[in-house]
């Protein structure tokens, strides 16, 4: 066998010298002479491109005399999209734990979804879609020994499939979902399925001679009671285990069934190859991975336990320890013991919170927590705390209803009322806070009041607002609006209709929630005069931005607070609310305070006084 390798790469180093200007060892004639044997050797695919690239740059230089011009160099890269960032490269321990906690996350729904549909599939009469959902299942597992005979869908009448009985359905269900989740799963669930479709029951040795002949009864010239008299007696020379009349419906049945379950098995997470999105996981060791703060505008939370202790989320109090070779888990009040060790299927808590359902799923010393709140009861939830919110922001009376907020905490807590702490005076620091201060400050005051309000009563509510009001001379009318704010916050969501996709929307100014989905380019809303418009700057954050101020940035809530005017944003995933309305009127208009500042601002007044301690900063 002739050394074609060596043969081309002795091409190459010729073709190489002849191009800087050299002459090629053993002349042109040998370089010649070697061209010509190579172009007519036979070459594999691999030594045949490289031929042609070097004899390429060869046949350029013999018709100019010069070397090829240098590719062109390639074009300058450009950021990404401000929505958008490169995953990053990690260690296998993250990449893996990436892997299964999203896996384990998709099983999980995969089962509710297969129960959902199984709810329905044994409403039917013959039950053909559960059998058809049985032996697929069944011929999955089965091919993982080839030497296992594969099964036919069961009759109706089956005695050894009992798919009436509840506990055999729900073992189906619980074999199917641990099925996707295992390795290759997805795959041998369509290869069953395209097995059945192509053959529900194997065809008797007799079945085309039974059809041929009751076709030949039906063509001769006999009555209808002949006809059917010699079709019995063919059927009782020549009976079938099943009726070929099955095969139809049983394809059917299959093609139904893999159509309900595709938007399952499409949904299933596929291999990160290593890599992991960027700014994903809360308390990562390594920066460009870890996750600033959480996003309580998300479904979902990742964790690296060992890198924190605690978090707040979704308006609930996580903390965690490890116990060797467990993680306990303590969510609000409840405490819960995760098994590293357990199996995969098995690593995953369900956790009642006061709004709603959690899931906590667990992979090595990474959690993974998901929220089973509907988007738009979380969003009506969140709109009206942020109706709230509005309330405490408002600049009128000198920051008269923040003062009272905190006044009505003074009250609930110790039983009085320190009233020269919250004069007209102490509102200063307010008047020179920053934006984002002054809003955390004013959330965190609502929800320290309302866990203080939960257990009285809507007048108990009133009452004590209205005395904590009196205390401070602050008027009954604002103590009303503020216990009503408080009252909706906690009991009465607000109803947000569906989303729609919109770039330029105008609000109307009687404070209803107009409900949009967040696009890739920018939106503008349009309130009144104003007009505001959410952009995600080069971070991906949603900025918005209003013409003279500078830009705030909304996660899951935002008030901006302009002279007369509130809106208030609110956003769960790509699901906005957003509101407008007017101030009411107070009746000292001079006392008004805009809190839209320009200029440097800090989050603390000259004096030392911090916004980030008060009265309002829970028990």
């Amino acid at each position: 066998m002739m050394p074609w390798t060596e043969l081309v790469e002795l091409f190459e180093y010729k073709v190489a010298d002849v191009l800087e200007g050299r002459q090629p060892r053993g002349g042109k004639r040998s370089l010649a002479d070697l061209r010509s044997e190579l172009l007519a050797a036979p070459l594999e695919p691999p030594l045949q491109r490289r031929l042609a690239v070097a004899d390429r740059l060869f046949r350029a230089f013999t018709k100019t005399g010069q070397a090829p011009h240098p590719a062109r160099p390639p074009a300058p890269s450009f950021p990404a999209p401000a929505s958008w960032q490169a995953p990053i490269t990690v260690n296998p321990e993250e990449a893996l734990a990436w892997d299964e906690l999203q896996r384990l996350s998709w099983h999980d729904r995969v089962l509710e979804g297969v129960q959902a549909l199984t709810s329905q599939w044994t409403q039917e009469l013959n039950l053909l879609t559960m059998r058809v959902l049985y032996t697929a299942v069944e011929n999955a597992e089965r091919l993982l020994h080839p030497s296992q005979e594969r099964l036919t869908v069961p009759a109706a009448s089956d005695p050894l499939v009992n798919l009436l009985d509840r506990s055999v359905v729900q073992e189906l269900t619980q074999t199917l979902a641990n099925l996707l989740l295992a390795q290759g799963g997805e795959g041998r669930l369509r290869a069953a399925l395209s097995e059945l479709h192509e053959t529900p029951f194997p065809r008797h040795a007799d079945e085309d001679v039974l059809a041929s002949r009751i076709a030949a009864v039906e063509r001769e010239r006999r009555t209808a009671e002949e006809r059917e008299s010699l079709i019995r007696a063919l059927q009782e020379q020549y009976p079938l285990p099943r009726d070929p009349r099955d095969r139809p419906a049983i394809r059917e049945a299959v093609k139904a069934l893999a159509q309900k379950l595709e938007p399952l098995l499409s949904s299933a997470p596929r291999p990160s190859q290593g890599t992991v999105p960027a700014h994903s996981i809360l308390y990562a060791a390594q920066p460009d991975l870890a996750q600033a703060a959480p996003d309580d505008s998300a479904d979902e939370l990742m964790l690296f336990l060992q890198g924190g202790q605690a978090v707040q989320w979704r308006g609930l109090d996580w903390r965690w320890q490890y116990i060797s070779p467990n993680w306990q888990l303590q969510a609000g009040s409840q405490v819960l013991l995760l098994r590293p060790k357990d199996a995969a299927a098995a690593r995953h808590v369900l956790i009642d919170g006061p709004h709603g359902k959690f899931k906590a799923f667990l992979s090595g010393a990474y959690l993974l927590l998901r929220a089973e709140i509907s988007p738009q009861e979380e969003l009506g939830r969140r709109a009206a705390l942020g109706r709230a919110v509005s309330v405490l922001l408002d600049p009128s009376g000198d920051y008269a209803y923040l003062r009272l907020a905190r006044a009505t905490a003074q009250l609930l807590r110790d039983g009085r009322v320190e009233a020269r702490t919250l004069g007209a005076r102490s509102a200063d620091r307010y008047k020179v806070a920053s934006q984002d201060a002054l809003l955390n400050f004013a959330r965190k005051g609502v929800g320290a009041l309302l866990s203080r309000l939960a257990a009285l009563s809507p007048d108990a509510t009133a009452l004590k607002v209205l005395e904590a009001g009196r205390a401070i001379a602050v008027d009954d009318e604002r103590a009303t609006r503020l216990s009503g704010a408080l009252h909706r916050a906690q009991f009465q969501p607000e109803t947000l209709p569906s989303p729609v996709s919109a770039t330029h929307v105008e609000l109307p100014m009687n404070g209803v929630f107009v409900s949009l989905l967040v696009p890739d380019e920018p939106l503008t809303l349009l309130v009144g005069a104003r007009a505001v418009t959410l952009r995600h700057d080069f971070q991906g954050r949603l900025a918005a931005v209003i013409p003279g101020h500078a830009a705030q940035y909304l996660q899951d809530l935002l008030v901006l607070r302009l002279p007369d005017l509130c809106i208030v944003l609110a956003r769960h995933g790509r699901w906005l609310a957003a509101a407008a309305s007017f101030d009411d009127p107070e009746p000292d208009a001079s006392s008004r305070h805009p809190t839209l500042f320009v200029g440097p601002l800090t989050d603390s007044a000259p004096g030392g006084h911090d916004l980030s301690r008060s009265d309002l900063d829970g028990p």
